[in-house]
């Protein structure tokens, strides 16, 4: 889409967003959109016309009528609001039901899993962060992606066993035990006293034995 708006009128619910766009958008928009298969017209315009909704109606101090309208239906994240809306103007377009129930069980069945996995990995860090005290000495274990980049996966997928000839092991002593703005967010420092690859970066950065290196412990693999 390259129309730019002149004006941004902030609409309340869903049905004020998509009408927005039919009132708004020139009838070759609205039919290149239509003619489309609903996820490619809505993956096409994710980065365009999602971003511009995301942008101007969601994120920022605003009027919130709109996010409080999702909110009511536990959606909050800015991108699953701009697919509710592109995917509803494109089955109103095509004279589809909208079926707004079944996009929210979508979106709330793809957080689900990864809710749950936070919270465990806030839990397992605490649990740790607890266990552990200055001066003990510990282990930490690192998986390593194509790059010889030591990485931390992301929830939901944080499983993985530990490759002697793949993966990073550091060792060290706990320096420094803190946490940052909230107390399920903690850290340690560890004081590095061994490496088994010396070729590795961790997060992007060069590390060494005798450094002093922050550790989050999210997410971290440790005994």
């Amino acid at each position: 889409m390259t129309k730019c708006y002149s004006q941004i009128t902030l609409p309340k619910n869903l049905d004020e967003a998509v009408l927005y766009f039919q009132q708004n958008w020139t009838t070759k928009e609205l039919n290149d959109f239509k003619k489309r298969t609903e996820s490619n017209a809505v993956i096409k315009l994710h980065f365009g016309t999602g971003l511009w909704i995301r942008n101007n109606w969601v994120r920022g101090k605003r009027d919130t009528a709109l996010t409080n309208y999702f909110h009511s239906f536990g959606i909050s994240n800015p991108d699953d609001i701009s697919i509710i809306i592109l995917t509803s103007l494109h089955r109103k377009l095509n004279n589809k039901s909208v079926n707004l129930d079944k996009q929210v069980e979508k979106c709330k069945a793809y957080w689900k899993p990864i809710i749950e996995c936070k919270e465990k990995v806030k839990v397992t860090a605490l649990l740790n962060y607890n266990k552990y005290k200055v001066s003990d000495s510990i282990s930490i274990y690192m998986p390593v992606d194509e790059n010889r980049n030591a990485v931390i996966y992301e929830c939901p997928d944080i499983s993985w066993k530990f490759k002697d000839n793949k993966d990073l092991l550091i060792k060290g002593q706990i320096v420094r035990k803190y946490y940052i703005n909230d107390t399920s967010n903690v850290f340690f420092t560890l004081k590095i006293t061994s490496i088994n690859r010396t070729d590795i970066q961790v997060l992007m950065t060069p590390i060494k034995v005798g450094d002093n290196k922050e550790f989050s412990l999210r997410g971290l693999k440790l005994d």
